[in-house]
């Protein structure tokens, strides 16, 4: 009988340790801390860094891969390794600073976080002493593997350790669209209390009046219930970051996809949300219109 092949082969590739530009970085902690009252600390470590904790992939589930990735590679410019498996597609990106997931599993939550973690038999045990819930899991001998689930408020993610495994073709350009930001609503004390327990994370809010408080690169989690007053579910949210709005927002309707309304509503930036033309929701966030 043939060897069956590993669904998680293309998961486990490594990732190439591009750091996000510096200007942007920059200018969205800018952005942040005028919108939710932040104030600049230097805590952060880039994301091509691997350290337990931060962020290593971003999954985004669509309804057909192939179709997802004609539109954000028209887009974007994005290049990516389809990787087929038990009838679903799966799309990596190889020419973003980080590296983005498109998905067709319809099972899949919309947008899945992936955090670099050393010890995944360790990461099991710790998800559900913290209250969160395990949904399938594949750990090595040696402790390595992945984990996937959600945690105490339904926040979907996913903890693995990249491994040394082969590596795609080198992207022929550049890529226009980065991740942003993952930005987590939950309830701020349960996040400080899960995530501390099975990522190390210390939430620290940026300013005593606000209700944003920073995680690690590229992830952000607001308690919009308390700044609100109102209920909220629990949800993740994928910011995009381009270099200017407005071409991206007709780009987007010329492909078939809905522009949202562009509002200068965080700070000095401009932000909209959008979808492609499966109705994919996405955030677009930039520092100028034009």
């Amino acid at each position: 009988m043939p060897e069956r092949p590993d669904a998680l082969e293309a998961l486990r590739r490594p990732i190439t340790p591009l750091a996000p530009p510096s200007e942007f970085a920059a200018s969205l902690r800018r952005r942040l801390e005028q919108e939710l009252g932040m104030t600049v600390t230097d805590r952060f470590v880039s994301p091509s860094v691997e350290v337990d904790g931060t962020l290593a992939m971003v999954h985004l589930r669509v309804g057909d891969a192939d179709r997802a990735m004609r539109f954000f590679g028209a887009l974007f410019g994005w290049q990516a390794e389809r990787v087929p498996f038990e009838g679903h597609i799966s799309h990596y990106t190889v020419n973003t600073d980080l590296t983005l997931r498109i998905l067709d599993d319809p099972s899949a939550p919309p947008v899945v976080p992936n955090y670099r973690v050393t010890d995944v038999d360790g990461a099991v045990r710790s998800i559900e002493r913290a209250g969160g819930r395990v949904e399938a899991s594949e750990v090595t001998p040696d402790g390595g593997g992945w984990v996937r689930g959600e945690d105490d408020q339904g926040v979907p993610l996913l903890l693995l350790r990249p491994g040394r495994y082969h590596r795609s073709a080198p992207p022929a350009q550049a890529a226009s669209g980065e991740v942003g930001l993952v930005f987590i609503r939950a309830d701020a004390g349960r996040a400080e209390r899960f995530y501390r327990a099975t990522l190390g994370w210390h939430l620290e809010r940026v300013h005593p009046a606000s209700n944003y408080f920073e995680a690690v690169a590229l992830v952000g989690v607001f308690d919009e219930a308390a700044a609100f007053g109102r209920e909220v579910t629990p949800s993740a949210t994928l910011y995009l970051s381009v270099a200017a709005l407005r071409p991206v927002l007709s780009r987007i309707e010329q492909l078939g996809g809905r522009s949202g309304q562009a509002a200068q509503d965080m700070g000095p930036y401009f932000t909209a949300m959008c979808s492609d033309d499966q109705g994919t929701e996405f955030g677009l966030m930039a520092e100028t219109m034009d």
